[in-house]
């Protein structure tokens, strides 16, 4: 059974940020009112524990900013979907990451769920479930 055009939206969205780049992965995928979201935008002490957590990232430059702020604290070890399914006018992708904070050197790991909304074959909104508490673990000194 082959993906449908959400699905490869999708799948090309991930791709593209392991291998030709942010940028490559914004202009081909994503939509220009788009907005990214990690857990939840209810959460205080979520924002004081991590900085880019339970914000709504607007726009691209909003995007940029995530994962540059992201990466300048964390190295990816290990990234990998293993399923994406298509709800609609949703794709919802499975994965794991392995990550280490670059001060620390404390890994943090966590299974993820990510839920795209799709406009026009375009991501126009993504929300990201993580284990948030190996997230903010690995960035406190001992």
């Amino acid at each position: 059974m082959s993906d449908t055009p959400n699905v490869e939206a999708a799948k090309g969205f991930f791709e593209a940020q392991r291998g030709d780049g942010l940028d490559a992965a914004i202009n081909g995928y994503v939509h220009p009112d788009f907005r990214f979201v990690v857990s939840c935008v209810c959460n205080d002490e979520l924002r004081a524990l991590i900085p880019w957590a339970g914000y709504e990232h607007r726009g691209c430059e909003g995007y940029r900013r995530l994962i540059t702020l992201l990466f300048s604290e964390y190295q990816s070890l290990a990234c990998e979907t293993t399923r994406f399914t298509d709800a609609g006018n949703q794709v919802f992708v499975e994965g794991h990451f392995r990550l280490r904070h670059r001060e620390t050197a404390k890994i943090a790991e966590s299974d993820f769920l990510v839920r795209l909304e799709m406009r026009n074959g375009r991501i126009v909104m993504g929300q990201m479930y993580e284990n948030t508490a190996a997230i903010a673990e690995a960035r406190r000194a001992d």
